[in-house]
């Protein structure tokens, strides 16, 4: 019955690739698919433990919808990270532009801020405003 599930999962995570070179993906994908292992194994163990389950049936089970799960969520996390230094690497000069940008117009909010302060503080201590 392990074999079914793992060919339900090998067919599920099979067309979630990366877009990237395809021996770096192949890495990634392989660390991707250790660490959803080690997922599971550790979270299926505690059920065992726990007495949630017993049997190596549900056991199997349990395990590949734990590392599906675990795996489907860390390849998108990963793939948003790719796609976005992709982005990132492609629009610099813009996201640069909006970065000054965004300093310069919180620093005139600040020194605007400070005046007015200064200001008030100034017509209170006078008192002829």
């Amino acid at each position: 019955m392990s074999a079914i599930f793992k060919f339900i999962f090998e067919r599920l995570t099979d067309p979630l690739g990366l877009p990237i070179n395809p021996i770096y993906e192949y890495l990634i994908l392989l660390i991707i698919n250790e660490i959803a292992y080690r997922i599971a194994y550790a979270k299926v163990g505690d059920m065992y433990h726990g007495g949630w389950i017993s049997g190596t049936l549900s056991g199997s089970f349990f395990h590949w919808v734990i590392r599906a799960f675990w795996f489907v969520i860390i390849w998108l996390i990963t793939y948003g990270a790719i796609q976005g230094y992709y982005f990132v690497t492609a629009n610099w000069q813009i996201i640069l532009m909006i970065a000054v940008s965004v300093v310069g117009t919180a620093m005139l909010c600040v020194l605007a801020v400070a005046a007015m302060r200064f200001v008030k503080k100034h017509r209170a201590v006078n008192g002829n405003a």
